[in-house]
């Protein structure tokens, strides 16, 4: 959707709304006991409460206004119809595709595209299963029983995300580690006590010219060679690129390649080759129910009107607390140690999307667009940011997330504490604490200040069943989802990534000529030290 959002009617309701007064959030509870029974919408195996967002039934209908304003719908039939939706690139974002059945049709440039993606998947799990069995063997005949996977932003943080969230389905036998930063310490790290015998490295590089990646897996075939060599090691690299032809120059054959669309990009990409790691980590079935999860969250977003679509609404919300309320950061806080990769992972999805000034006009933006997103595992959130959450001079809109059962803990003791935290945090952003009811519990008079909690602190909660794949799937799909429903109202394009080249393009500069004539001063007396330090 193009042209501009601010002078839509929707908006300009909103504005006016906005300026006429917004209940406190303990009021909202308070004067409407069933308020999250009400607002909470199931997506899935997924339970939404918005309830505590600063929203009113009032809101919400001008919201769903913009919504249908912006043509929020609209866009989203056009993503999963295969149009070329990510406008700077003139491309498709079809990441859908990747999770669609195999009797669905999907054409871009009239060519069905299911079924080279379930060929793909196929492939993948031809080499996932004769690994995990023992059948797939190295150069020597030895079983290849550990997996390393090399990529970097979107080929790095949804997998590792996922084998983590997931690792209680690991297979005992088998490792699987990934390896993204350029500090080769990262590498050293994930090849530490591995032998090169029974290791298969997969290089994950959409246009394999990724300068990071490509370093590394350099690195770990010259650590294939020292204990293969030159030959033998090529037998121990897998690509997966949208550019073949560079994998086959780097010397990486037809047959070791999985190829990925032109069409998905990084962040959307873990359904496709570039989780062939996370396949092998726990099992095809698995990674077949991690994208039936994500297929039913599609199907959601794709038919459930706007005031009852988990992640339309999210998204719809999102655009309030940053444009509307001036909220310039979201915290995400999972209650489960095993997404614990999660904000880092929503850190690119949402950053990297929705960090835009220019809408698909090519005009200015004309309000602000996307949060910083940050966060950590609570309960270590607790003992580390939430003291700025609960009394520091910004409003921080929250995601609490939870799980009601795991493995880990079978009779509860654990998560029942792990819930009680998130209710209590919850319970305390919204409504704090008065001065009166701080002296009435015997504070002394000049310590009352401190121990007052304004309140009135935003969040939602999102509470999933179990970590299974499918509500794994169906959790990462809500937020994609979510995501792109900001960039639509904003009008930006969420699909592309243009901020991240001028940094890679100097950096390529600087390391072929790092005594180049058109360094700035501050450039050169870095670069002076740091060959003095080096010594060289």
């Amino acid at each position: 959707m193009t042209g501009s959002t601010t002078t839509s009617a929707a908006w300009t309701a909103l504005v006016r709304h906005r300026d006429d007064g917004i209940a406190p959030l303990g009021k909202l509870l308070t004067d409407d006991p069933g308020r999250a029974t009400r607002l909470g919408i199931e997506v899935g195996d997924l339970w939404i409460d918005p309830s505590r967002q600063q929203v009113t039934d009032t809101t919400l209908a001008l919201l769903a206004d913009l919504a249908d304003e912006r043509s929020v719908a609209a866009s989203f039939q056009r993503m999963m119809d295969g149009q070329p939706v990510n406008a700077t690139e003139g491309i498709p974002a079809l990441h859908t595709a990747l999770r669609a059945p195999g009797h669905e049709v999907i054409r871009v440039g009239g060519v069905d595209v299911v079924p080279a993606v379930h060929a793909t998947l196929d492939r993948m799990s031809d080499l996932a299963t004769s690994i995990r069995d023992g059948r797939r063997t190295g150069a020597t005949g030895e079983p290849i029983t550990a997996v390393v996977s090399l990529g970097i932003g979107g080929s790095h943080l949804g997998p590792a995300l996922a084998a983590e969230a997931l690792s209680h389905l690991a297979q005992a036998d088998l490792t699987v580690r990934f390896s993204s930063n350029l500090d080769g310490a990262d590498l050293v790290e994930a090849l530490d006590g591995l032998e090169p015998a029974s290791t298969l490295i997969v290089v994950c590089s959409k246009s394999f010219t990724t300068v990071e990646t490509l370093t590394a897996a350099q690195s770990a075939r010259g650590w294939l060679a020292e204990g293969l060599g030159v030959d033998r090691a090529a037998e121990h690299v897998v690509a997966v690129t949208a550019s073949p032809e560079r994998s086959e120059a780097f010397g990486i054959p037809a047959e070791l390649t999985f190829e990925l669309p032109q069409w998905v990009g990084g962040r959307f990409s873990l359904p496709s080759a570039v989780g062939l790691a996370v396949m092998v980590a726990i099992g095809p079935p698995a990674f077949m129910e991690l994208l039936a999860g994500m297929r039913l969250v599609d199907e959601h977003v794709a038919t459930a009107p706007t005031l009852r679509n988990g992640p339309v609404l999210l998204g719809l919300i999102d655009v309030w607390n940053r444009s509307l309320l001036g909220r310039t950061s979201m915290a995400v806080v999972p209650y489960a140690h095993r997404l614990k990769l999660l904000p880092a992972y929503l850190q690119q999805l949402s950053m990297e999307s929705l960090g835009k000034g220019t809408t698909l006009d090519g005009l200015a933006v004309d309000t602000p667009t996307g949060a910083v997103v940050w966060g950590t595992a609570g309960t270590d959130g607790q003992h580390a940011f939430f003291q700025l959450l609960h009394q520091g001079t910004d409003v921080v809109p929250c995601d609490l997330i939870g799980v009601a059962r795991t493995a880990a803990d079978p009779r509860g003791a654990h998560q029942n504490l792990l819930l009680a935290n998130l209710a209590a945090q919850a319970a305390a952003l919204t409504h704090g604490r008065t001065r009166a009811e701080v002296a009435a519990g015997g504070t002394p008079p000049d310590l009352v200040p401190h121990r007052t909690f304004a309140g009135n602190r935003p969040s939602t909660t999102i509470l999933l069943p179990e970590l299974t794949p499918s509500v794994l799937g169906q959790l990462l799909a809500t937020y994609e989802h979510r995501t792109v429903t900001a960039a639509t109202v904003w009008g930006i394009d969420p699909f592309d990534q243009w901020g991240v080249e001028l940094g890679k393009e100097l950096a390529s500069r600087i390391a072929a000529d790092p005594d180049g004539g058109d360094h700035d001063g501050s450039t050169i007396e870095l670069l002076r030290r740091y060959r003095e330090l080096r010594g060289t």
